[in-house]
């Protein structure tokens, strides 16, 4: 899944946290904050690409192979987090999270080490075979989108309107909005 797909689906997996878990009207400041828990597990991409010699991407980044990149790291993290955020905030940040782990095993060709450290083999629930070692980077991006076949992607695209759906909802009804 790309950038684009995360953010979708983060932003609505907010709303549906603060609609049906906390039962409070989202907020453009959680929608700010799901945007960056949906994008945080890919923070790791360039470092992983810079360690492994792979800075700027000569071959495709294979970053899903972090420990970063694994359901035990990030209840970990929430774990350290809970002194000092809010019960809210750490259910934000694991589930956001987590559903970004979700889309990296969903209708991908590699998927993620859902049960690391125990073992290191990547699980993708409808592995789609996506890539080969000649197409990353930027052609990776046009393979990927413009592949009239390619559900994934056709799904990817719904998750971003949803996301922009959400946000113009949110925007425009918050009080104070200069529409």
């Amino acid at each position: 899944m790309t950038p684009i797909g995360h953010i979708g689906a983060g932003v609505v997996g907010a709303l549906l946290l603060d609609t049906f878990v906390f039962h409070r009207p989202p907020t453009t400041e959680t929608l700010s904050l799901a945007v960056g828990f949906s994008l945080l597990p890919d923070l790791d991409a360039p470092v992983v690409a810079a360690l492994r010699g792979n800075w700027p991407l000569r071959r495709r980044n294979d970053h899903h192979t972090s420990f970063s990149h694994t359901p035990l790291f990030y209840l970990v993290m929430a774990l350290m987090l809970a002194p000092f955020v809010t019960p809210r905030g750490v259910v934000f940040f694991l589930s956001l999270t987590l559903l970004h782990l979700a889309l990296d095993s969903w209708a991908t060709d590699d998927g993620i080490m859902w049960l690391w450290p125990h073992t290191d083999t990547q699980y993708a629930l409808l592995p789609v075979p996506l890539r080969d070692e000649k197409v990353y980077g930027w052609r990776y991006y046009r393979y990927y989108y413009f592949q009239v076949r390619q559900r994934a992607a056709w799904a990817e695209m719904g998750l971003a309107a949803m996301g922009l759906g959400v946000i113009l909802i949110v925007v425009l009804l918050s009080p104070g909005s200069f529409w």
